[in-house]
């Protein structure tokens, strides 16, 4: 029964892709850096030209304020990024890459981009397209219940 589920298949693969990013042995950051953070780091990493805040990051990967701010809070005690202050708002803190960080990016990247391709093998480019219209239609589904 399971089978026809899709909840159970994207539960699934939702794990099988962490610990895909989690048992990176070779990657100097993997004991350190869980998969969640790595998305976040490689997203910052592509911003870094652009002010990110704690609202961008939890739009991006449809994720709670509470879920972000522990998230964010744990990279901070990690040495990963940095909460700056922005002038005229004491509330808004940007969230920047520490220098250690920008350093692992170039990694993180392969990786991502190598992860990418290996997801990717065996589709279409069309194949490829109607799926991220599926996650879409399922993301807005499931944001409409909220």
């Amino acid at each position: 029964m399971h089978e026809k589920r899709i909840s159970y298949h994207l539960k699934s693969l939702g794990n099988i892709m962490k610990r895909y990013f989690e048992n990176k042995g070779s990657i100097e950051y993997a004991r350190s850096i869980t998969g969640e953070n790595v998305f976040i780091l490689r997203y910052l990493g592509e911003h870094q030209d652009e002010p990110i805040y704690q609202k961008d990051i939890e739009r991006r990967f449809s994720i709670t304020r509470s879920t972000t701010s522990k998230v964010i809070s744990l990279m901070e005690e990690k040495g990963l990024v940095r909460r700056l202050s922005v002038e005229g708002d004491r509330r808004l803190k940007q969230i920047v890459l520490t220098e250690d960080a920008q350093k692992l990016h170039a990694a993180i990247q392969k990786e991502i981009d190598t992860f990418e391709r290996l997801i990717r093998k065996g589709f279409t480019q069309e194949e490829i397209d109607i799926f991220i219209t599926y996650i879409n239609r399922v993301k807005d589904n499931l944001q409409s219940a909220e």
